[in-house]
């Protein structure tokens, strides 16, 4: 993000600004239904759709019950509390050594909960990440990512790269010098961050609904591979400095022309916020296949968790055949293609830090390719069923 904008975030930081916006905006999804109901019906069952919303009872997976609603730190007498009171959601973190302590409301949910979520409180027209997050998998509170076990800390500003990706829309607003968002955002990702401003769209097509073509509205499944790429690389590139203002790229346009490259001595690593996109492109299969990218497997319409139904989109170019260990694995060859060969690997890229240690959670690599270390454990997980 530019200094000067972080200079202006700051300076609101210290001087004060609007409270926090009042509107409960509405997801864009709604306008699409009326014509592609089954599309709809299923896309608001993603992580992607799901990826921030308001703060509710339904959308915080986090348990605030009785002896599920405290998470300890390394330092005593430091350690924090999550409540529900009168409809709404806190974190307070407490220090009884000094009889001090502070509360933060929850007020947007960052993640779907299908691994974990985060939680982000208004202050003075700013978002901030609060200091506990929930993992889903183990049902536990955690440090929330960026911050030290131990530190009652409420200050981590979220600046819009991060909302650029968590979000549908998320504008700033400058008042006598003083920068906030806006009110008018849309939460979670709608049908417009991959096909655009759908106003014009459905504005013709409800006075035209005999035209099918679909007017005035993007169809990245017509996009050149680059540009198919690059819409999903808007997130899933890493870390990348931005060269315009988060929120100006529109599906179809070089990404390149809003964010800078990732750098070339940078190793890609499998995580949710690493180089997904740079570790595909690093695989045989994209660079031996012109028309591989990342909707040859992924359809962001669906909520996809069958690794067997993975494994199909392999089958479509590879036979089972002509795989050199194919008499070793036997009925596994058609449907243990991705944990084979996109194997889980531990991740660094968020690192977690807990009472007992830090650690960090395991992604699929995106990079197809052959894991001598992974065959060798299919082997010999084969070999042990023969024998038992």
């Amino acid at each position: 993000m530019p200094r000067l904008l972080v200079g202006l975030l700051v300076a609101t930081i210290c001087g004060g600004a609007p409270s926090h916006p009042t509107a409960r905006p509405v997801p864009e999804a709604g306008s699409c239904r009326a014509c592609h109901q089954q599309i709809v019906a299923t896309f608001v069952r993603t992580a992607h759709f799901q990826t921030s919303a308001e703060a509710t009872a339904q959308s915080i997976k986090g348990r605030f019950s009785e002896g599920h609603n405290l998470l300890r730190t390394r330092k005593e007498g430091i350690y924090f509390k999550m409540e529900r009171r009168d409809g709404a959601f806190y974190e307070t973190g407490v220090d009884s050594g000094r009889r001090a302590s502070r509360t933060g409301r929850i007020d947007v949910v960052i993640g779907s909960g299908r691994r974990g979520q985060s939680y982000l409180y208004w202050r003075n027209g700013l978002l901030f990440e609060l200091p506990v997050s929930y993992l889903t998998g183990v049902g536990q509170w955690i440090n929330s990512p960026g911050y030290l076990d131990g530190q009652i800390d409420f200050g981590r500003l979220i600046v819009p790269r991060c909302l650029e990706c968590h979000s549908t829309s998320f504008p700033l607003q400058t008042n006598r010098g003083r920068v906030s968002y806006s009110r008018h955002y849309v939460l979670g990702l709608s049908c417009e961050k991959c096909h655009g401003d759908g106003r014009a769209h459905v504005a013709y097509q409800s006075s035209h609904p005999a035209d099918t073509p679909g007017k005035y509205i993007l169809n990245p499944g017509r996009f050149s591979r680059d540009r198919k790429v690059d819409n999903c690389a808007l997130c899933h590139s890493g870390d990348r400095d931005s060269r315009e203002p988060p929120f100006s790229y529109r599906p179809g346009e070089n990404l390149d022309d809003y964010l800078m490259p990732p750098s070339d001595r940078a190793v890609p690593i499998a995580d949710v916020h690493g180089n997904q996109v740079g570790l595909l492109q690093r695989s045989k299969c994209f660079r031996a296949s012109p028309e591989v990218s990342c909707s040859t497997c992924h359809d962001v319409h669906q909520p996809q968790r069958d690794v067997a139904g993975f494994a199909r989109k392999c089958l479509a170019c590879h036979r089972t055949g002509q795989h050199p260990m194919a008499d070793q694995i036997g009925e596994r060859m058609i449907t243990a293609c991705i944990d084979c060969h996109m194997p889980n690997q531990n991740s660094t890229a968020i690192e977690i830090n807990t009472a007992t240690k830090p650690f960090a959670l395991h992604y699929r690599s995106h990079v197809i390719g052959i894991y001598p270390e992974v065959a060798a454990t299919v082997l010999q997980s084969k070999q042990l069923k023969l024998h038992q």
